[in-house]
């Protein structure tokens, strides 16, 4: 990609994840549809399209990286499942 803006390697649609600390002693992990206003200039604009996900979990394990083995896959998972889904690649 040397030489070549990024947004053109980027797809039209995407996702966007965020975490917001709750004060509570917990975070909250969130997973939205994005859509680009225009995926083919330098710096294209996100926009929200759908919400597809949340999940809460302890600050204390977050912080230190030390969510159990099965917590980190779901969330690959659900960044993949997604990913495929929003590009029309879900195999049935």
């Amino acid at each position: 990609m040397t030489g070549e803006p990024a947004s053109r390697h980027r797809a039209k649609e995407g996702i966007v994840i965020c975490l917001r600390d709750l004060g509570d002693g917990s975070s909250r992990l969130m997973i939205d549809d994005v859509i680009a206003d225009n995926s083919e200039a330098e710096n294209p604009i996100w926009r929200h399209k759908a919400f597809y996900t949340t999940n809460t979990y302890p600050n204390q394990g977050l912080d230190k990286m030390a969510l159990s083995d099965e917590e980190f896959a779901q969330i690959g998972v659900a960044v993949i499942a997604r990913l495929l889904a929003i590009n029309g690649r879900v195999s049935e």
